[in-house]
């Protein structure tokens, strides 16, 4: 089967170039547009479909070849942006047996609740990114299963953004549970995984499946700030490969509290893990048998609680005692002090925690204010 891409050709003459859009006859209120970029000067191709009502979205891209297309040819186009309100459901095989596109945009699809598991069970593979952005019902309890499936179609996406969400959890091994089928390694481009990107207020997500990013063996990025996240079992950020390459986990803004992470948590990473826990009010300390195994196993591992103070009690004596030990990897670590100031560890006082060497006490630090 031939493939018909567009090609990036410098040249200032954008006639050259030829439109996808003559190869396919889109119908309002879909259309199809080609534009020329100022920097490079090369083709990009989308189909946009808007309105406020409902319609047959399937048909707009089954028998919708022109002339100009040969009958081997799939056609890939640059992005497809939906920015409907009425539509509930994207069914299976959405873009028919040969229209492609290698960005997908929900945006603002108010009504949307159902993407079928074999929406993109053909065109998935040429998908390098996906996006869910503004408003919509995707990920409610019923159809968070197909929603995954699809996804698992997107075996070669670089990106995925789920903004404002419904899910309430993420499922056991939810990326890459087929393997092995010989188009390589599933996932092998996806970077960035994204449950909450541009909103204000929190989502639904309470817990992580176990091995729930395991075949993502290339991320990056990993956003789950701005959730309801309440525990996390030991295997929720295991990895099938090893990596060089640091991952930065996202979990500020969430319901974490000093028993929210189960023993031997990121030990199985296979990485250097950046870990954000901002804005967790119920996590008053961080738990020696959980993080210093954490910090110990990787000089690389950081772990960042800003404003995020912490009720620095003897819980948190070992950060102080082995302070410059891991100087490097504790970032933004404050303690509170009254129910408006904060104060840097080193200014308080953990006369009671320990003894030195000598059995005496330690002078008493004095904070003034």
């Amino acid at each position: 089967m031939m493939i018909v891409d567009a090609v990036p050709i410098v040249n200032n003459n954008t006639d050259a170039f030829e439109s996808q859009c003559s190869k396919v006859n889109i119908n309002h209120p879909c259309r199809c547009e080609t534009s020329t970029t100022t920097t490079t000067t090369t083709n990009v191709n989308k189909i946009q479909c808007d309105g406020e009502y409902e319609f047959n979205l399937n048909g707009q891209f089954k028998h919708r070849l022109s002339g100009n297309s040969q009958d081997d040819d799939l056609i890939i186009f640059d992005e497809f942006i939906l920015n409907n309100t009425e539509i509930s459901r994207l069914d299976d095989n959405l873009f028919g047996q040969r229209i492609r596109f290698k960005r997908i945009k929900l945006v603002d699809c108010l009504s949307l609740r159902h993407i079928s598991s074999n929406t993109f069970q053909q065109s998935g593979p040429f998908i390098q990114e996906f996006i869910v952005q503004g408003e919509s019902s995707l990920g409610e309890d019923q159809y968070a299963s197909d929603l995954f499936d699809s996804m698992n179609s997107m075996i070669n996406v670089e990106k995925i953004w789920l903004n404002r969400n419904r899910l309430r959890s993420i499922p056991t091994v939810a990326f890459g549970k087929q393997t092995g089928d010989g188009q390589g390694d599933r996932f092998a481009r996806l970077k960035e995984l994204n449950f909450n990107k541009f909103s204000s207020k929190n989502g639904h997500i309470k817990s992580v499946g176990n091995f729930a990013f395991y075949y993502l063996n290339q991320l990056q990025y990993l956003y789950l700030s701005h959730q309801r996240i309440n525990y996390l079992p030991a295997n929720s950020f295991d990895f099938e490969k090893s990596s060089n390459q640091t991952l930065y986990i996202y979990l500020g803004n969430n319901k974490l509290n000093n028993t929210s992470f189960e023993r031997g948590i990121f030990l199985n990473s296979k990485r250097p893990i950046h870990l954000e826990l901002y804005w967790n009010p119920d996590l008053t300390y961080l738990d020696e048998q959980i993080f210093r195994p954490f910090l110990e196993q990787n000089p690389l591992n950081r772990i960042s609680l800003q404003d995020n103070p912490l009720q620095c009690d003897c819980q948190s004596y070992w950060l102080y005692k082995d302070r410059q030990k891991f100087s490097n990897q504790l970032q933004n670590i404050m303690c509170k002090i009254g129910p408006r100031q904060t104060f840097n560890i080193d200014l308080i006082s953990f006369d009671k925690c320990h003894q030195n060497n000598n059995g005496r006490k330690r002078n008493k630090l004095i904070v003034v204010n």
